[in-house]
């Protein structure tokens, strides 16, 4: 018999209350559209800093291509390294501390930018970035779904997920205005700078306030956030979320494989223009800022592993079609294909790793799927340049595409059947 607690009328389950409407997530969590401003804001801050900065260091302060590369490295390994150990750091005293500090953190560094001028002040800064970002990302989803139920834990990490991908649209762009309209290559830190202290005030006053005890330390957990029971699953499926951290790495190298070669061979092999592949890129960032809610609460309802299972299979066979496009709404299909797959599956991810988890532990083990996917980019980015040149361009597209299909195959055998039931339970 369900427990009521105290000026709680009963909750109802999923098959009596059916679920609520795609933005009806947000009267149930109040908390969430603060945490996706948080999300936004900071996200523009970080992204304004992506194609300046290069072009800062290279025509203003004259480094070379290798020292540039040097510092972007620093960045990624020092970001990759410290999301464990401050996900471990969250279990023990709290999400909001630590987020609060990667963002003050973070809003120091492009201030640095600002005065640095040797490359050593600038790798210093770049380890302060890796931190400060490595303190927000994972710990902002483990902060959701400590406070969010399992059966809606994919609606509400999409919220985050949609202000970032939007974020991520707006950010690189202002950025390089800026600094065009202002005619300097340091007004974009200096807003930057703005925006990342912008979103720390913003935090201050809308993440929520909640100790260890939601992190699953002493004190217990909120109703909302209550875990389905899956020691059915764990029996049946030896460690069903280290296949996770796996899965994670294969994932994110065959993403890598692309970071430098997809457009290179869009643009060189298939012969579309820049302008065209911007069209290809507009017009499905559009259609991910408007389905993003409803394709996370459609994971919620489907299961969260069929969910990720449908995306692994759309992604691969989008990929496996690409080097056979020849016209533009071709492109901007496969494009958005690609784009709604990772916008329903990434939450989704997200949500089941946070269900898996072991008990307590949620920020180090949503830490742990950051890490390897950063660990398998890292890797992956060069491996596409490689096989790109060595082997044939369009050999990173193929290795992908099969890659992917891997993972779907790992998801099927290790997240299937006992982990849907529980995942939506």
């Amino acid at each position: 018999m369900r427990r009521v607690l105290p000026g709680r009328s009963p909750q109802k389950g999923p098959e009596e209350r059916g679920f609520r409407s795609c933005f009806g997530i947000f009267k149930a969590y109040p908390f969430l559209p603060g945490v996706g401003l948080v999300s936004f804001l900071s996200t523009v801050g970080l992204a304004v800093i992506i194609p300046t900065l290069p072009l800062y260091l290279k025509n203003s302060l004259g480094f070379s291509a290798g020292v540039i590369g040097l510092m972007l490295s620093v960045y990624a390994a020092t970001e990759t390294l410290a999301k464990t150990p401050l996900g471990i750091f969250s279990d023990r005293f709290g999400r909001r501390p630590v987020i609060l500090c990667g963002l003050l953190l973070a809003a120091l560094v492009p201030a640095g930018f600002v005065f640095a001028r040797s490359p050593l002040a600038f790798v210093f800064l770049q380890i302060l970035n890796g931190l400060g970002v490595a303190a927000f990302w994972p710990i902002l989803s483990a902060l959701i779904a400590d406070r969010v139920r399992a059966e809606e834990r994919a609606a509400a990490l999409s919220v985050v997920n949609m202000a970032y991908l939007s974020a991520l649209g707006v950010g690189p762009a202002l950025g390089t205005y800026l600094n065009h309209f202002l005619k300097t290559g340091t007004g974009a830190f200096q807003a930057a700078a703005v925006l990342l202290f912008g979103s720390f005030c913003l935090g201050l006053a809308v993440l929520p306030r909640c100790g260890p005890g939601f992190a699953g330390g002493k004190g217990g957990r909120a109703p909302e956030a209550r875990e389905p029971d899956l020691s059915p699953a764990r029996s049946s499926h030896s460690n069903p979320f280290s296949v996770m951290l796996f899965i994670s790495l294969l994932q994110q190298f065959g993403i890598g494989l692309l970071a430098g070669t997809f457009i290179l061979y869009v643009n060189r092999q298939l012969g579309f223009s820049q302008g065209e592949i911007g069209t290809a890129l507009l017009i499905p960032a559009a259609a991910v800022a408007l389905l993003a809610l409803p394709l996370g609460r459609y994971a919620d309802r489907i299961g969260k592993p069929r969910a990720v299972q449908f995306a692994y299979l759309i992604s691969a066979g989008a990929l496996a079609l690409v080097p056979f496009l020849v016209q533009v709404w071709q492109l901007v299909l496969a494009v958005a294909l690609l784009a709604l797959a990772y916008v329903a599956g990434a939450p989704a991810w997200l949500a089941l790793a946070s269900v898996l988890a072991p008990s307590g532990k949620k920020g180090t083990a949503l830490a742990g799927i950051s890490t390897m996917q950063s660990l398998g980019f890292i890797l992956g980015s060069p491996a596409g340049g490689f096989l790109y040149d060595h082997l044939h361009p369009r050999a990173p597209l193929f290795a992908c595409s099969a890659i992917l299909f891997l993972c779907l195959v790992l998801a099927l055998i290790f997240l299937p059947g006992d982990l849907l039931r529980a995942s939506r339970s």
